[in-house]
């Protein structure tokens, strides 16, 4: 069972709060809210801009991006930063955030930038830029991008870590962090090597069990920070199928390498070749490897074509 991620997510997703007075509908976004612990906001309402408002732009001045409401002349730039800036102080033990795409306010590198009546580019939205700098180590997205399946798919796996990284420091004991490190050993593997030998130590180590924790999410936190890749994943995949292979018949073997040929080619997805080493894992009785969660890092309902 999946902990819920608590993800602050665009008010307009959930409520008629868009400048013109709608709601947004988005297929995937739809999806995700029943999995999620939703805590929604909107810049531009509790700024007291109205609902419905005159649209606001970016506009480049000069070498600085400004918001200027066009049909008032308001530059509304400072009172945006201190709305942002002060409710990104309450927002406390989240796991990501999801925006609003080609928002002023919250579009991730998709929102219109706009100079001399004309565009000229394509900008960050003023409280997505303020998420990025106050929580780096964070999941940002807006649901534009989602509709790429690598970012998506990277985007569900970190609010699910974190989720269940954050349940464990709500009631940590030394017990439980080595089962969550066991738990994560191959998901991490498969994004970062090096830092999974890193989080290892920590767990061994002498220091005081409070300084494992805070060292532990710090690292944690950074395992994810790059997508993965077909390469690393085949490692992890390899190491696995180490632990099975002794069991399985030649003509066994041979499948299952075939298998990772075509997906080192593209030509077959990941889930099958998790299916089938978690088949082997449930056959010859591998709880160990029966508890990884890089066998379902999310729930497999929201891989589902949408």
């Amino acid at each position: 069972m999946h902990p819920k991620p608590k993800i602050l997510i665009s008010r307009c997703f959930f409520e008629p709060v868009r400048y013109d007075g709608g709601i947004i509908s988005d297929p995937f976004v739809d999806k995700l809210k029943n999995y999620i612990e939703p805590i929604t906001f909107c810049p531009e309402v509790v700024l007291g801009l109205g609902i419905p408002r005159p649209r606001i732009l970016i506009v480049k001045i000069k070498a600085t991006e400004r918001l200027i409401q066009p049909e008032t002349g308001r530059d509304l730039t400072e009172d945006m930063i201190k709305v942002c800036e002060s409710a990104l102080t309450e927002f406390k033990e989240v796991d990501g955030f999801l925006l609003k795409a080609k928002s002023p306010s919250c579009g991730v590198k998709s929102t219109k930038l706009y100079q001399n009546d004309k565009v000229i580019g394509k900008t960050s939205g003023f409280f997505a830029r303020l998420v990025e700098k106050n929580f780096p180590h964070l999941p940002l997205e807006d649901e534009g991008r989602l509709k790429d399946f690598k970012i998506r798919d990277h985007f569900l796996i970190r609010i699910f870590a974190f989720a269940e990284l954050r349940e464990l420091l709500q009631d940590p004991s030394p017990s439980k962090l080595v089962s969550f490190h066991t738990r994560y050993k191959y998901l991490l593997m498969s994004y970062n090597q090096s830092i999974l030998k890193k989080l290892g130590q920590i767990v061994a180590s002498p220091n005081s069990f409070q300084e494992k924790l805070l060292l532990y999410k710090e690292y944690f936190y950074k395992a994810f920070q790059r997508k993965t890749n077909v390469q690393r994943h085949i490692n992890t995949l390899q190491h696995i199928f180490g632990h099975l292979s002794k069991g399985l018949t030649l003509k066994e073997k041979r499948h299952f390498l075939e298998l990772l040929k075509k997906f080192e080619k593209g030509l077959v997805e990941l889930i099958t070749l998790l299916e089938l080493l978690k088949s082997w894992a449930i056959r010859f009785e591998k709880d160990y490897l029966l508890f990884q969660s890089y066998f379902e890092p999310y729930p497999r309902e929201l891989l589902l074509d949408i």
